[in-house]
């Protein structure tokens, strides 16, 4: 653990380009943040009071940059402790001489170092100290929605409820066992079994129907589908508006997995391109077996499977069995090369590969980039669709990995209590009760074992 006594700095803005001008922010906190920050400026200024005050940083001899310095005195600060923020515009390499200047006066902040100190002052729980991390990292809104909710301590509230109850059930138990010997009974085995059996049930709900951060947080998989040389190469060219897959009309030409992020303007994905799909034989040599066994293996992991039928061909028998052999999969059919036919041709071919898919596929010219926009769209609702669909059904509370583990440890010792308490085992049943009680403290408790939160702030970047 680090020192919480230091003063710490680090820039908390994204990295700017070395000769790209860009807003930087540079945060100082500690007991020394006033004095450490007001050492970089041009002429002296004077801190205390919160708000915001207009300053000159001295880069170097005859380099100075117009800043804006927010202060905000502790306890009221985001840490708990005296912070400073540096605001200004410069490149990279300016940002760089301005914290190294800062570092001669206290050290390097480590990874979350500044919510680490949050949660440590009292100003965040653990649950919402994790909430930033997840929130810098998410890459689309429902991401940060699914972060927002945990930010906001909608599952601190549940848990703390939850703990409330168990303590309610414990006090009842255990009262009993204290009396035993003059016959009085506090509550009965009837009784205790259903009223830890309703606490099983409103816990196993927060699993079952709230949102799991780390299934927003990777990113959803397209992938591209179809026989050899139906125009798969030449699309995801034309998507990422990059030359990414070769281009050929020789067969076979694409072999590996070929992964690239495609971004929309609501999402991101990872979108690949792999090896023809054939059904004939005819892939004698074990390059072009691996290379079928690689394409199936990815489109069946992928969340939606672009489906490309060369509209120039006659015989779409192959397209028809590629599809059974990939069967389960969620389909968005495209009909490619689509420039090689006129209108009525593009209509005609149109409605027999429909038949296909029973769906109406999407026509596209890679090579002239019509319908790609079309597509993209297509891509895009279908994505979030998906994450709509297990964002809006889900409780307004967001769960990551942690909480999972330990509320999944929690049922185990409440469902082991419920059945010890139908069986008149009081004593055994408070004990599962007492386990599941603290493995739920474990979520926000101020004493939490301090390698656990190593771990958890590890994943931070610096500067947050």
């Amino acid at each position: 653990m680090y020192d919480v006594k230091d003063t710490i700095t680090a820039i908390s803005s994204a990295s700017p380009h070395q000769r790209q001008l860009s807003r930087s922010i540079i945060r100082v906190s500690g007991s020394d943040a006033q004095a450490v920050a007001a050492t970089v400026f041009a002429v002296q200024q004077s801190f205390g009071k919160r708000g915001v005050t207009q300053a000159v940083i001295d880069v170097g001899p005859g380099i100075e940059v117009d800043a804006l310095v927010y202060c905000f005195p502790g306890p009221g600060s985001y840490t708990g402790e005296d912070l400073i923020e540096l605001h200004f515009f410069a490149a990279g390499v300016v940002v760089e001489k301005v914290l190294t200047s800062l570092l001669t006066k206290c050290r390097l902040a480590g990874p979350g170092e500044f919510t680490l100190r949050a949660y440590l002052n009292g100003k965040l729980d653990l649950s919402q100290a994790e909430a930033v991390a997840q929130i810098v990292a998410g890459s689309n809104r429902f991401q940060l929605a699914a972060a927002e909710k945990l930010l906001s301590g909608n599952l601190s509230k549940t848990i703390a409820d939850v703990r409330s109850r168990l303590l309610d059930i414990m006090t009842l138990i255990e009262a009993g066992l204290d009396f035993s010997e003059e016959d009085i009974e506090f509550v009965t085995s009837e009784q205790g079994a259903e009223t830890i059996r309703a606490i099983e049930a409103s816990l196993r709900e927060i699993l079952e129907s709230s949102i799991r951060y780390e299934e927003l947080i990777d990113l959803p998989s397209v992938g591209l589908a179809g026989a050899a040389n139906a125009g798969k190469s030449s699309l995801i060219n034309a998507l990422l508006q990059k030359e990414r897959s070769i281009i050929s009309d020789s067969h076979g030409t694409t072999r590996d997995v070929l992964t690239d992020v495609l971004e929309t303007d609501k999402c991101r994905c990872a979108i690949f391109d792999c090896a023809g799909l054939g059904v004939y034989g005819g892939y004698e040599q074990i390059l072009d077996q691996l290379a079928q066994q690689a394409a199936i293996e990815a489109i069946k992991t992928a969340d939606f499977v672009i489906f490309c039928v060369d509209a120039a061909k006659d015989d779409y028998s192959e397209d028809a069995e590629i599809i059974k052999s990939i069967s389960g999969a969620s389909l968005i059919p495209v009909m490619t090369k689509c420039d090689l036919l006129n209108e009525k041709q593009v209509l005609e071919k149109s409605d027999t590969v429909d038949k296909l898919f029973d769906k109406k596929p999407l026509t596209i010219s890679s090579l002239s980039g019509f319908g790609i926009e079309d597509l993209l769209k297509e891509i895009e609702s279908a994505l979030l669709a998906k994450a709509r669909s297990s964002f809006e059904s889900a409780e307004k509370i967001a769960v990551n990995e942690r909480h999972r583990r330990l509320v999944t440890d929690a049922l185990d010792n409440i469902a082991r209590s419920a059945v010890e308490m139908s069986e008149g085992s009081d004593e055994v049943a408070a004990m599962y009760l007492r386990n599941a009680y603290d493995l739920l403290a474990g979520l926000e408790r101020e004493d939490i074992d301090e390698a656990i939160l190593d771990k958890i702030f590890s994943s931070f970047c610096i500067g947050k």
